[in-house]
């Protein structure tokens, strides 16, 4: 999704700057953007990495000298068992990431943005962040705190079963590409939606709508 979101914002004419914890991902992501006449540049980053963080941030400010949108596409899953028998220590990693990760994030992006004019952000949860899912309970709690991707197919294979019953209560009878979700991310990081402030907005294929 992540990929996605910075190749349609390279698309729309914006200065892409692609953070991950893989150097190779980033840069080809960004080798992509500059193949299809758009302007990005790699800059890896690890948020749970105080020092990372900072340095990317210190990066970009030295460069383009502000920061106008921001998207947080934070999200790991690190195991699926009972409540009861979940590890602390697994349950904390992942609000470590999920959580806290996207807090650190904008942290820094609202203090460069401060410094400037103002900015937008966009933060990507999941569905896990509107209704619970059994067996990790951990990420969909991170997610409340703030869709086909290679982490689907490959959990898909894993409980094919469970995934496919999940589809089936899909109305439009699929699962979202990255596409779907990056398609809005332009819009409303524009000034077309400067009024929407704080609010959920779900690309779910109608799922949301037919369980509420």
């Amino acid at each position: 999704m992540g990929r996605a979101v910075a190749c349609t914002l390279g698309v729309a004419g914006a200065t892409v700057i692609v953070g991950a914890r893989s150097r190779e991902d980033c840069q080809a992501t960004a080798d992509h953007i500059q193949a299809g006449g758009g302007v990005a540049r790699a800059l890896p980053v690890d948020v749970i990495d105080a020092v990372s963080l900072a340095t990317l941030f210190e990066l970009l400010e030295q460069h383009f000298g502000r920061l106008d949108l921001a998207v947080n596409d934070v999200g790991a899953t690190f195991g699926q068992s009972n409540t009861q028998e979940t590890p602390p220590e697994r349950f904390a990693r992942t609000l470590a990431v999920n959580l806290m990760g996207t807090f650190r994030c904008l942290q820094h992006e609202i203090t460069l943005m401060m410094q400037g004019a103002g900015g937008a952000i966009v933060n990507i949860s999941s569905i896990g962040g509107t209704r619970g899912f059994a067996g990790i309970q951990d990420y969909c709690a991170a997610k409340w705190g703030l869709i086909a991707t290679e982490r689907f197919e490959q959990a898909r294979e894993q409980y094919r079963a469970t995934i496919d019953a999940r589809l089936a209560g899909i109305p439009q009878g699929h699962a979202g590409t990255g596409n779907d979700i990056a398609s809005p991310v332009p819009s409303l990081l524009g000034p077309q939606s400067a009024f929407i402030t704080g609010a959920v907005i779900a690309v779910d294929g109608g799922e949301s709508a037919r369980t509420h």
